[in-house]
């Protein structure tokens, strides 16, 4: 690809996360979280769920393998980040949905972070302030 990104050619649609128990999980992100229920579907292979930010926003696909692979250690992502408009009024939403939530820090650049685990341990990062710390990268270079 011409420039080396594929910036307005590609966009993110999903990523995909093993979890041990789907509705706990489909609970976790739509009913604490704010996520919406896209749908879910079943194979013989799998269950899954798909919860979205948004129509046609980005998806994280739930899934509990069924088949041989469900005996295979799962191989999750590190961590998913997302950026919120406005951190302090995300944080009190998570809060009043009943989750323990820590205080924002103030990371590089100015950016505002907070931290949580979903149900399986996987490391949720919360920013506010990604231009900021864009910017703070690109002069250290």
């Amino acid at each position: 690809m011409a420039g080396g990104h594929a910036s307005g050619v590609l966009d993110i649609w999903h990523v995909a996360h093993p979890v041990a128990d789907l509705d706990r999980s489909v609970t976790f992100y739509c009913d604490q979280l704010g996520f919406d229920l896209v749908g879910r579907d079943e194979d013989a292979t799998m269950r899954q769920a798909f919860v979205s930010l948004g129509r046609g926003g980005f998806c994280i696909e739930l899934f509990v393998p069924l088949d041989e692979s469900a005996r295979e250690a799962p191989h999750a992502p590190d961590h998913l980040a997302f950026e919120a408009a406005d951190l302090g009024a995300y944080r009190q939403r998570v809060f009043e949905a009943g989750l323990p939530v820590p205080d924002i820090e103030v990371l590089e650049g100015g950016m505002k972070h907070f931290q949580l685990r979903d149900p399986d341990n996987l490391r949720l990062d919360f920013f506010q302030g990604r231009a900021g710390y864009e910017t703070h990268l690109a002069s250290i270079r």
